[in-house]
């Protein structure tokens, strides 16, 4: 019965004509297919989805949230905020995205992307006027929490994977990517100039109004991603995996989507332990003031660009995906250990930039592993729970680098040691890459090999 209903909707699919926004092979180009006697048959292609819309979605919401960064640690100080209560604007966006990232990407798979995208964008412009308007450090913190969780990054990498397929999703999530890193080095720039002439309130009242003209663009631009037909020959798994909790426990615990969130959350640990005490470490190494740790960041984010936007260049075989997260997380392991052999800022430039291409390739290729073995159902849940992920490596990754610093300096006061254990966890994350690549199911793999055969 379910053979038979599979056969008549395909063949109801191929007598379908093409869609008036679809393209169509002239016949007897190369692409046609002929029949025994020589017949040419026509067949539709699917029109090529556009990503403008969401690419600059994205970048507008991080170069917003990057605009605050700077600002942001001295406001809290005038509110009153000692160190603690500082650490704890910042870590309250985390805490909250944890729940949130997976809440609102689960939210995503029943009643779609684009309700919810606009969603998050109105919200993210009410919590920068909750931001601005905070009477006291208390109100400040809660403004931060809701800004985390109704963080849309999740839904919208769900968003580029209903419109592509296995072969082409690197390359757009990692176009994605690199407008995230541009947002985050643009931002803080901004950040830091707007704060020199108005402060703290010019800066959040910018930011606001960028947000309210992004909400405005996505609610006049955006379309449905849900149920987009892509022309890939769907898998067993998309026809027969629902969306209900079962359904979802079962993808999480296959083998090859655990070790990526295992070595996915290593990798941020890594990365978020040494952003955050970086500067600490620069200043007392090379004497580092503010700005000369801006162009450090910079710099780096340079490398996060570059690695985000070549992506395309291995995309095409599934195979090089799990090549490209062992190659960035060696490359992370090499940046941290490279610190004990900085003593100027020529030796810094190489470490930075392959932390910042490592980080990025790996976490693309990473994102890339659980779409691909994830159900088109389960896109927003999946890619939300590995956000959620994240969040947790960002909560607690600053308390542990910084209790690595203590012990440093309890070791006669080796700066170093920090970065150095903090190796580990890129070096872990390589491990659980190479024991996904060996969980990947064969025809995923093989996929690869006809097309080199080809």
């Amino acid at each position: 019965m379910a053979a038979s209903k599979g056969a008549g909707a395909a063949s109801s699919r191929a007598a379908t004509p093409p869609p008036p926004s679809g393209r169509t092979k002239k016949a007897g180009s190369p692409g046609d297919a002929k029949d025994v006697d020589g017949s040419t048959e026509k067949k539709p292609t699917i029109a090529k989805p556009s990503f403008k819309v969401i690419y600059l979605t994205v970048f507008l919401d991080f170069f917003a949230n990057g605009i605050t960064l700077p600002v942001l640690q001295s406001h809290a100080r005038g509110l009153g905020a000692s160190g603690f209560h500082v650490g704890m604007v910042f870590t309250a966006y985390s805490f909250a995205q944890m729940p949130g990232s997976f809440i609102i990407g689960r939210l995503s798979d029943f009643i779609g992307r684009r309700p919810v995208i606009i969603m998050s964008l109105f919200m993210s412009s009410v919590t920068f006027a909750l931001t601005l308007a905070a009477p006291d450090l208390r109100w400040l913190i809660v403004a931060r929490a809701i800004a985390g969780f109704f963080s849309e990054t999740s839904v919208c990498q769900a968003y580029i994977a209903d419109k592509t397929t296995r072969e082409n999703r690197p390359a757009a999530l990692g176009h994605m990517g690199a407008f995230i890193g541009l947002g985050f080095v643009v931002g803080p720039m901004t950040g830091a100039f707007l704060g020199m002439f108005g402060g703290f309130d010019l800066a959040v009242k910018f930011t606001t109004v960028v947000t309210v003209l992004n909400f405005f663009y996505a609610q006049a631009k955006l379309d449905e991603s849900l149920g987009f037909v892509t022309g890939e020959i769907a898998t067993s798994e998309d026809g027969k995996t629902g969306i209900g909790w079962r359904e979802l426990a079962k993808v999480l615990l296959r083998p090859v989507v655990s070790c990526v969130m295992v070595g996915q959350f290593a990798l941020t640990f890594a990365f978020m332990g040494w952003d955050t005490t970086f500067a600490l470490w620069a200043a007392t190494r090379l004497g580092y003031a503010q700005k000369h740790t801006g162009c450090a960041f910079a710099w780096l984010a340079i490398g996060f660009f570059i690695a985000s936007w070549k992506t395309r260049t291995f995309a095409k075989d599934p195979r090089n995906t799990s090549t490209g997260g062992l190659t960035g997380c060696c490359m992370m392991v090499f940046g941290l250990l490279a610190h004990r052999w900085i003593h100027s800022t020529l030796g810094m430039l190489l470490p930075l930039f392959t932390i910042g291409f490592g980080y990025a390739l790996a976490e693309i290729v990473f994102q890339t592993l659980v779409s691909v073995h994830s159900p088109k159902g389960l896109q927003g849940s999946m890619l939300g729970a590995l956000s959620a992920g994240q969040a947790l490596a960002r909560a607690v990754a600053p308390v542990a680098a910084g209790y690595l610093f203590d012990m440093g300096e309890l070791r006669g006061g080796d700066l170093d040691f920090a970065y150095t254990a903090m190796a580990g966890a890129p070096a872990l994350a390589a491990l659980f890459t190479f024991a996904a690549y060996k969980a990947m199911p064969g025809d995923v793999l093989s996929q690869g090999e006809k097309k080199k055969e080809k």
